[in-house]
């Protein structure tokens, strides 16, 4: 989180690069763009607008950015007009005479939220989780914590609820012997009819040869059939939403890395062929965000899913392991009092530091600080809450 506010807080119109399709990420390497003169104001007014922020609600101290805080602080003006006369006038700055007002600043900030949510999830992505390699051993630094959970699930469900957005887990749960053999995210492939676009080029007789395939893509199933199951309660930077036109019916798919546009297989009575249709779907990853907002969408299509299992889960554990969450969730703690600790339940917590929460000091008696690396985790546990990072 630290680096997301410090990219932020320092970001320049030279970091990061539009498409002409909607798509925002920053440069890691790559060379600008053709579009890099026609996309400069929309770049412009990102940057100027996290300084505006900064400027008016920080007092000019960026070390009190928060990007989660922003967010709410911008959905907040789309959504009820929240400093509607400050952010308009600045707004108004950037706009002709025939744009300004309300209207004009809303549709530059809904613009600015599209590039925000692309610009986060480029922070978190990397491409090496994407990629496919196996470790016999144990994935490096997380040795004691491959090695405890590989202890449990030859004899155990193990369930783990993130708020992560990145793929960390994800990679070494694919990856690692004795986590892959088990490993389970609610998503199917073999279930799907849906495929990605995927580029490949190639030199072949020293002519450059391009080609386009179509490879299929998960779907989510809502099935949890093996040991180790992943549950990323607030989204992530690889799933993908999905809204069928006839009745506007919402899907979930993952995104595998450099899969374009996405295509819907389906049988058309009038020929009575198969053929491709593209359901609509959003530029940037499905992923929740902001201290207020995202609890907002806890009852969403996918993520209530996501949540009844969470509740579920909590319910029937005696113990609950805790890593790297700072309890400062008002809408995870929810869940927590009410199914669990309200019950007398403990919770095991693994961290450099104890976290300070009303929560924690509330039922302070019931948790178990582990101020150490994860090396030995009793059998009976079953439920994990994990925020591992590098």
């Amino acid at each position: 989180m630290a680096d997301i506010n410090y990219s932020l807080v320092n970001l320049t119109i030279d970091d990061f690069y539009l498409s002409q399709s909607g798509g925002a990420w920053f440069y890691k390497g790559k060379e600008p763009g053709k579009n890099e003169l026609m996309t400069r104001k929309d770049r412009e007014f990102a940057v100027a607008f996290i300084r505006f922020y900064i400027q008016s609600e920080l007092e000019n101290n960026p070390d009190a950015f928060d990007y989660e805080v922003f967010f709410d602080y911008f959905n907040d003006f789309m959504n009820n007009k929240s400093k509607c006369e400050e952010i308009c006038s600045f707004c108004d700055s950037f706009l002709n005479e025939r744009e300004k007002g309300f209207n004009g600043a809303l549709q530059l900030v809904s613009k600015f939220l599209n590039v925000f949510n692309q610009l986060i999830a480029s922070l978190l992505s990397r491409a090496k989780y994407y990629g496919d390699i196996s470790y016999t051993g144990a994935y490096p630094l997380y040795e004691n914590f491959c090695a405890a959970l590989g202890k449990l699930l030859k004899h155990r469900i193990v369930n783990v609820h993130t708020l992560n957005h990145d793929l960390l887990f994800d990679y070494m749960a694919r990856n690692v012997s004795g986590m892959w053999d088990y490993f389970t995210d609610g998503f199917s492939e073999m279930e799907s009819n849906y495929y990605g676009e995927l580029s490949h080029a190639s030199k072949i007789d020293n002519e450059l040869l391009h080609k386009h395939y179509k490879v299929r893509v998960p779907i989510f199933t809502n099935k949890y059939n093996n040991r180790l199951r992943l549950f990323k309660l607030h989204g992530s930077v690889d799933y993908y939403s999905l809204y069928l036109q006839e009745d506007r019916k919402q899907m979930m798919v993952k995104r595998d890395y450099g899969v374009g546009e996405i295509y819907r297989e389906r049988f058309n009575p009038r020929n009575e062929k198969f053929d491709y249709d593209r359901p609509f779907y959003r530029s940037e990853p499905s992923y929740l965000t902001g201290t207020t907002n995202k609890i907002k969408r806890y009852g969403d299509y996918f993520y209530d899913n996501l949540f009844v299992h969470f509740s579920k889960n909590v319910q029937e554990s005696e113990q609950l392991i805790v890593i790297g969450y700072g309890f400062k969730d008002q809408g995870i703690n929810d869940f927590l009092e009410a199914d669990f600790l309200s019950l007398g339940k403990k919770i095991m917590v693994i961290d450099v530091k104890k976290p300070e929460a009303e929560i924690v000091t509330k039922y302070y008696h019931q948790f178990n600080f582990k101020i150490d690396s994860i090396s030995y985790l009793p059998d009976y546990v079953y439920l994990w809450f994990c925020g591992l990072g590098e």
